[in-house]
């Protein structure tokens, strides 16, 4: 907190509040003058304009010192807590140790991706803390782009202007079916094929815009039986019979009650990764504390999701 740049910043940002602030420590006017780097005269006259504008005295003098009269004395708990607050919003856009990121996440992510991520991450910075939003993938994107947050851990990753990606981990889609079902011994399978009613994600949610646009291509517009806000409780409901579904493969193998069939349609995959604006949006301004943990991620995410996701 002591930092030269964030003093340097926080004097340009507040020279009122500071000013206030040395009197009250010095009780003298040369001498805070002196801790202000200013001229006497120049802050007295300050000191006088100062208390015109505000209509009152704030500081009145005792022979040869000064002191806060009563509205002064009424008016420092606020202006150090405001000097506090300052400091501490200066050390964020400065500092990559004492900054805060705003991070938005898939709700498949939040079990254990993002835990682990923050965990060892927090262990190299404990100094940089979080702001953390479980939202569905175009809730996600739509945080991020109007600057609501700094990163998004989501998937599919955007392909329009205004938003940069890095894919963490690609998973393959797959036809999940009952176990009985007529094609569950076939390995592979094209949507075309499929008479079943489909356990689809809601709209809004990454693996639905993705079952869609399969759809789109295959030129196949499934029936749905019931629109799940997860990617487990489609899951569940395809192993009960209730229909089947187009979702990421499982890591540790097919749900009981249910296979896994390759899908012969189009680009069937699904990049998980992490999004930001891209450079120049925002006013063109990163704090460093985002930068270090884009990097982390980058770095870490591919060895955390592939095991973790699904």
């Amino acid at each position: 907190m002591n930092d030269p740049d964030v003093e340097s910043l926080t004097r340009i940002l507040a020279p009122r509040l500071r000013m206030l602030a040395e009197v009250a420590r010095t009780e003298h006017i040369t001498h805070a003058a002196e801790a202000l780097n200013m001229p006497q005269p120049t802050l007295s006259r300050a000191l006088a304009r100062f208390q015109e504008e505000l209509g009152m005295a704030l500081v009145e003098r005792t022979g040869r010192g000064i002191r806060l009269t009563r509205a002064g004395r009424l008016l420092l708990p606020h202006v150090d807590r405001a000097l506090d607050d300052l400091r501490q919003g200066v050390a964020e856009l400065t500092g990559a140790e004492e900054g805060r990121v705003a991070l938005t996440f898939l709700p498949t992510l939040g079990v254990e991706v993002v835990p682990v991520l923050l965990r060892g991450f927090r262990a190299e910075h404990p100094g940089v803390r979080f702001t953390l939003t479980q939202e569905a993938w175009a809730d996600s994107l739509r945080r991020l782009a109007s600057g609501g947050a700094d990163l998004a851990l989501t998937s599919p990753l955007p392909s329009g202007p205004g938003l940069v990606s890095a894919v963490l981990h690609t998973q393959y889609l797959r036809l999940v079916v009952p176990e009985h079902h007529p094609l569950a011994d076939q390995g592979s399978a094209s949507l075309a094929q499929i008479r079943d009613e489909f356990i689809l994600l809601k709209p809004g949610r990454g693996v639905r815009h993705l079952t869609d646009r399969l759809s789109d291509q295959a030129g196949f517009t499934p029936r749905v039986a019931f629109e799940a806000d997860d990617i487990a409780t489609a899951r569940g409901l395809v192993a009960a019979g209730l229909g089947v579904s187009v979702l990421p493969a499982r890591p540790k193998g097919p749900l009981a009650g249910t296979v896994e069939l390759r899908l012969r349609d189009g680009n069937a995959t699904r990049p998980v990764g992490v999004v930001w604006p891209q450079e120049g949006s925002g006013g063109g301004y990163e704090p460093p504390a985002v930068a270090l943990f884009r990097d982390y991620v980058r770095r870490v995410g591919p060895e955390v999701i592939p095991d973790l996701t699904g």
